[in-house]
């Protein structure tokens, strides 16, 4: 598939992985894929898509799932993609071991409340993600929230393409946002900080990708919006490892330190419960948690807490992205995506939720909050629109259909 590909050094920490321990997940490395600032915008809006168009750039995740096949020559990205859809299962499939090694003498508290306390004294925030976990991107729209009361008031996302600022004033993910901001729970996260008054700052590297070149421009991008903005407090989601401080291994967050001399409080999002993982995991949680050893936060290596998401914590991301609508559609002798658009958001934005329609089924469950909302059909050909359907109290149980355009 033409279009974005990963650089050969995109290498970040498995800390997100659910199959570490806290300590040697830190110090363990694994390629996490797609680098991010290669998104194209005011791309062409044909449909069906000229021959030889990414489809990715064009806001067609299904259409490139499909053009990935069965055996995807890069699974990583596959993976990925899929996420996007709500579906983990690859990702997970991949991780050696779905159930973590957790310390046994370790007290677990809300993530949230112990990031509260820490963050209070901190210019500068990082958090990191897997690029195939939903939960984590629901727990960065959660942390925006719990932030913008301390007074932080700008996001920069390793994801973002230099259009992206442009592409969010209206509040409106689109295609050219950035890459991992395709996922619907990453665009729900950047709404809520646009209504919120947030600034989004772009600061992948524009001057090469080899890893040298790109960590030490990721810093210095950083380094700029902070000395450009006195006062101001930044939060940066990052993926995997670039959050590490340790000097030895010269990640982003390390040469930010020697650069500005500021000292980012580093949350890692670590172990994340896989689907049909809940009765192997050792805790559960309503929420993500935090290992604790008395007041103290378990400090795996060079960051300063890792947010864990036992299985109910999980389910629980889920189901705060909005309740479970069942669509009625026609039946298709083939498997296609079921998409819900704001209503008078146009193909190009992200979409609110989207689903999987088996061959043969006629409705399909989707996570979406009261509204209106402009439902499409994405095949490996084509995105078509069905109509429009208003979510309310009132549809809870229900199946509803689309009413035509």
């Amino acid at each position: 598939m033409k279009g974005r590909q990963p650089p050969a050094d995109d290498r970040a920490s498995a800390i997100a992985r659910p199959d570490q321990g806290l300590a040697s997940a830190v110090a363990s490395a694994l390629t996490l894929g797609v680098s991010l600032a290669t998104v194209a915008s005011g791309v062409a809006r044909a449909d069906p898509l000229a021959d030889g168009a990414d489809p990715l750039a064009h806001n067609r995740p299904w259409q490139a799932l499909v053009e990935m096949g069965e055996t995807p020559a890069n699974p990583q990205m596959a993976a990925q993609v899929a996420t996007f859809l709500g579906r983990e299962r690859a990702a997970c499939a991949a991780a050696p071991s779905r159930v973590p090694r957790l310390p046994p003498d370790a007290e677990y508290r809300d993530a949230l409340d112990v990031i509260d306390g820490l963050a209070r004294d901190a210019r500068v925030v990082m958090l990191n993600e897997s690029h195939d976990r939903r939960a984590h991107r629901v727990f960065l729209g959660r942390l925006i929230e719990r932030l913008d009361a301390l007074g932080f008031d700008a996001l920069a996302a390793e994801t973002f393409a230099p259009a992206a600022p442009a592409t969010l004033a209206d509040g409106v993910p689109d295609a050219a946002t950035g890459f991992y901001t395709a996922d619907p729970a990453f665009a729900d996260a950047l709404r809520r900080a646009h209504a919120l008054g947030w600034q989004f700052v772009p600061y992948e590297s524009q001057v090469g990708m080899a890893r040298e070149t790109r960590e030490t421009a990721q810093a210095e991008a950083l380094a700029a919006w902070i000395e450009a903005h006195p006062g101001r407090r930044l939060l940066v989601y990052a993926g995997g490892s670039h959050i590490s401080r340790d000097p030895a291994e010269g990640w982003m967050a390390a040469r930010f330190v020697a650069r500005t001399g500021i000292v980012p409080l580093a949350i890692a999002q670590g172990a994340t419960a896989c689907p049909d993982s809940a009765g192997d995991w050792p805790i559960d949680a309503p929420s993500p948690v935090v290992a604790m050893r008395g007041d103290a936060p378990m400090r795996p290596g060079p960051v300063d807490l890792v947010v864990l998401h036992p299985p109910s914590a999980v389910a629980a991301a889920e189901a705060a992205r909005g309740a479970r609508v069942a669509v009625c559609v026609a039946a298709r002798d083939e498997a296609t995506l079921l998409r819900a658009f704001g209503d008078g958001e146009d193909d190009q934005a992200i979409a609110r939720d989207q689903a999987e329609v088996p061959a043969a089924a006629t409705r399909v469950e989707l996570r979406l909050p009261p509204g209106r909302y402009r439902i499409a059909r994405e095949d490996a050909r084509s995105l078509v629109t069905l109509g429009r359907v208003t979510v309310d109290e009132a549809n809870a149980g229900g199946c509803l259909r689309v009413d035509p355009l």
